[in-house]
């Protein structure tokens, strides 16, 4: 997710300098959900995971 919105922040910055347009609050918020709709399905069927255990030596939250 965090990937996402960096992602919507440089094309919202290239869109400015590049074609002075702008991109409004309501498509970028659009987008996000779109993106967030996305990863909560992936999660659900398993295709995204924390694959660590506590007892692991990877990254644990």
């Amino acid at each position: 997710m965090a990937l996402i919105s960096q992602l919507l922040l440089a094309v919202q910055i290239g869109a400015k300098v590049l074609f002075d347009y702008t991109i409004t609050d309501d498509w970028s918020t659009g987008i996000v959900l779109l993106a967030d709709a996305v990863l909560v399905v992936l999660a659900t069927l398993g295709i995204i995971s924390n694959p660590t255990k506590p007892e692991g030596k990877g990254f644990n939250l």
